[in-house]
């Protein structure tokens, strides 16, 4: 197993903060996202942030494409100034798989040795070219004194090592390596209450990531992409649009309509998660979604998710407990940005906290 992939589960709460600045990496698929946080007391420093458009397209269907890495890398280090030693990266379907698994109650090393002898019964990939890892939400204990819940975490051994080397040769050290859900839970636990059952629904051109956090624990994950292929021209047309136009921007009746379509779809997949949440007990209180991702932004989404599932509904800060300079707070281009920023933040947020 891969020892930096080792661990990916661990979470951020109740540690201490080492000295040395993380820079946490979330490549997306228009946009390449970086923050890099300098520990501080009560609460870690913003030092530095990345957010540019891509100037490629990466191929994020292929395996590998080593000489994009090599371009994305080079890109990402042309911006951070200074030059980051540490950084998280962060990876996302289709180069990760989590799988969710009910298996019959054992000790941590046990679930380990018996995933090592059978991974290939839970997986679709060869074994000997998979790195993997095992979660289990210590806080809940055996469903039954006979089963557990686990989140067993794959990827291809191949696509990993290659986007690692790509950051040590431009001298960057990949301290470790994280999935997008993962990132997620980590901001929402940091910044917000993490008692409770709370959803976290992360929306991009790529699709719906939906999360099931429990006491600041990842239980339950589905992506989906999503059901009309121009949801992504449209909706990047529109926040350009606002974007540009500011407060006096109105939209057609054409997209008034269009829109309307991915309001709705982003509800039935919410209310699909919550009722994921209820399966197998008697009643679930969903304390509330938290919203994360560019199209989160969407004016209008935030108020109909609430009014039609009747839960709070909240945009996510993931710089709510985090110190932001003054200069970075009077820049209007970072503040309209925020939601984007979440995985990258999270994964900052786990490098930058000790686990010993």
């Amino acid at each position: 197993m891969n020892t930096v992939w080792r661990d990916i589960a661990e979470r951020v709460r109740g540690f201490p903060w080492k000295s040395q600045n993380v820079t946490g990496v979330d490549v997306g698929s228009r946009l390449l996202k970086a923050v890099t946080l300098q520990p501080a007391h009560p609460s870690p420093l913003l030092k530095n942030f990345v957010l540019e458009s891509l100037p490629f397209t990466p191929n994020l269907n292929s395996r590998t494409d080593p000489e994009t890495d090599r371009h994305l890398v080079q890109f990402l280090r042309n911006q951070l100034s200074p030059l980051p030693r540490a950084v998280g990266i962060t990876v996302s379907s289709p180069h990760v798989l989590l799988k969710r698994l009910v298996l019959p109650y054992m000790s941590e090393k046990d679930l380990r040795e018996h995933l090592a002898l059978e991974l290939d019964r839970y997986i679709p990939l060869d074994v000997q070219g998979a790195v993997w890892d095992v979660y289990r939400h210590q806080a809940s204990d055996a469903l039954d004194n006979e089963k557990v819940e686990t989140v067993l975490v794959v990827a291809k051994k191949e696509f990993i090592e290659a986007r690692m080397r790509q950051f040590e040769g431009q001298g960057m050290h990949v301290r470790f390596v994280d999935v997008d859900a993962f990132s997620l839970v980590n901001m929402v636990a940091y910044n917000y209450d993490h008692e409770g059952t709370w959803i976290i629904i992360h929306l991009g051109p790529t699709g719906i990531l939906s999360v099931i956090m429990e006491e600041g624990h990842l239980v339950y994950m589905h992506q989906a992409s999503y059901e009309i292929e121009w949801y992504g021209d449209l909706l990047d047309g529109v926040l350009a649009a606002l974007a540009s136009a500011g407060d006096g921007f109105k939209l057609g009746a054409s997209e008034t309509l269009l829109l309307e379509q991915f309001f709705n779809e982003t509800i039935k997949q919410v209310t699909e998660t919550i009722k994921h949440a209820s399966e197998g007990t008697d009643t679930v209180m969903v304390r509330g979604v938290f919203l994360s991702g560019g199209y989160s932004m969407l004016e209008g989404l935030q108020s109909r998710l609430a009014d039609s599932l009747n839960v709070s509904v909240t945009l996510v800060n993931p710089f709510e407990k985090i110190k932001v300079p003054q200069k970075m707070q009077q820049d209007s281009r970072f503040q309209k940005a925020l939601p984007l920023f979440g995985i990258a933040v999270g994964a900052a947020l786990r490098g930058a906290i000790s686990h010993d």
